[in-house]
């Protein structure tokens, strides 16, 4: 993860080079969650990149693949929850996840392990997944195509999934977890990244001092601190109309 208090202390020396207070405790959470969110979704773009980047030959092997360490950074996001134990599943229905990002697979079974894993003797069987309404409308309609528990189809809509045939007992949700934060032990809140602090008193003057327990880190690879840095800088430098922040920032982001 990366913390929170080095990106704000990082953040603070950069802007405040002259003392003119121009970073808060406020200013810097209101960016927080969106410079978090703009680094995940490159991510993904960079992954795409780096992609076409080995079918032309460009790509360096083995642990110096950009596409490698794309896919690691990705792997920090994955979740793989199962219906009845992690998730709601009624009829067919399944229940999203709170914090479901984008869906890698769903895979249906016969078979329910309660410790949420796949069983050596279960049968699991992709599900097709379908995001038209139209579209499942034509399968479901059909003699020809109607869904079986040997070849499931999951609809994907706004609210949940559901899955054709609904007899099907057992549902894997494979998929990549929106960011949110992690607290000073490591564990995994729902909340946003947010610097938190209390005022203390010394030789008569107010000092702002780190409140860990309140605080909340980024729910990013460490490596990314730098970035971390740099987006906020961006994002804060034009709310700020402090122009060199933000220019400096573009700069540092251009030359990596």
């Amino acid at each position: 993860m990366v913390s929170v208090l080095q990106v704000y202390t990082a953040l603070r020396d950069l802007a405040n080079k002259e003392q003119k207070g121009f970073i808060t405790p406020q200013v810097f959470n209101s960016f927080a969650a969106l410079a978090q969110m703009n680094i995940y979704n490159e991510m993904f773009a960079e992954l795409v990149t780096a992609k076409r980047l080995s079918r032309q030959n460009f790509e360096p092997g083995r642990d110096k693949s950009v596409r490698k360490q794309k896919q690691e950074d990705l792997a920090f996001y994955l979740r793989r929850k199962a219906a009845l134990l992690d998730l709601e599943y009624n009829n067919g229905l399944l229940e999203k996840p709170s914090d479901l990002s984008k869906i890698v697979s769903i895979y249906a079974g016969s078979l329910f392990d309660p410790q949420g894993a796949t069983n050596a003797n279960q049968d699991l069987v992709n599900c097709e997944l379908v995001y038209d309404p139209e579209k499942i409308d034509r399968i479901v309609g059909s003699n020809l195509s109607y869904p079986t528990e040997s070849f499931p189809v999951a609809l994907i809509s706004a609210v949940d999934i559901e899955i054709f045939p609904p007899t099907i007992p057992v549902v894997y949700l494979n998929y990549y977890a929106k960011p949110t934060s992690f607290d000073s032990e490591g564990n995994i809140l729902p909340d946003a990244p947010y610097y938190d602090f209390r005022t203390a008193s010394y030789n008569g003057e107010s000092l702002e001092v780190f409140n860990a327990q309140g605080s909340r880190n980024f729910m990013l690879p460490p490596h990314y601190l730098t970035e971390v840095v740099m987006e906020l800088a961006k994002l804060i430098g034009i709310r700020l109309r402090e122009t060199q922040v933000s220019v400096f920032a573009s700069q540092e982001e251009a030359s990596e």
